[in-house]
């Protein structure tokens, strides 16, 4: 379910939100420790950072919630 208008009213959403899915996959690929049922952890925080590094969401409002919408597409599409 999307939160925000920009998730609804944007055309290019899903694109945008691979760009979201990309930043995770480059944190994922960091030397992190597996957890002993071979999951990652990624925090919201690192996953906030790197989309402002990356320059996504620059300029929107409500950035971080659009952030979680943009996640939960890329889940939701089975991209997870």
């Amino acid at each position: 379910m999307l939160v925000t208008e920009y998730a609804k009213n944007v055309s290019e959403f899903r694109i945008e939100s691979l760009k979201v899915f990309g930043v995770v996959m480059g944190l994922l690929g960091d030397e992190r420790v597996r957890r002993e049922d071979g999951y990652v952890f990624v925090s919201y925080r690192e996953m906030w950072e790197g989309c402002k590094e990356a320059g996504i969401l620059s300029g929107v409002d409500q950035a971080f919630a659009v952030m979680m919408d943009m996640l939960g597409v890329v889940g939701g599409g089975g991209i997870d």
